[in-house]
């Protein structure tokens, strides 16, 4: 199989499906670190603010005591 990107030949663990890009390892490890770092963009998201905003009162995960089966009565 050639790459895609590159050009080169190259060997893959599946069957490339027609129609789909087949990338060299090379290639394939270049395309997914740019992928990985567009999602950076959202680095600021903080999953507690998202709660606020929604207006569920959310104050992050509250510190209990686990509940005991062997508990005195």
């Amino acid at each position: 199989m050639k790459c895609d990107e590159c050009g080169k030949n190259s060997t893959v663990p599946f069957k490339p499906k027609e129609g789909k890009p087949v990338y060299c390892s090379i290639c394939f490890s270049k395309l997914t670190s740019e992928r990985r770092g567009h999602s950076k963009l959202n680095s600021s998201f903080n999953s507690k603010n998202a709660w606020a905003r929604r207006g569920y009162g959310f104050k992050g995960r509250k510190e209990e005591e686990p509940a005991s089966i062997f508990q005195k009565y």
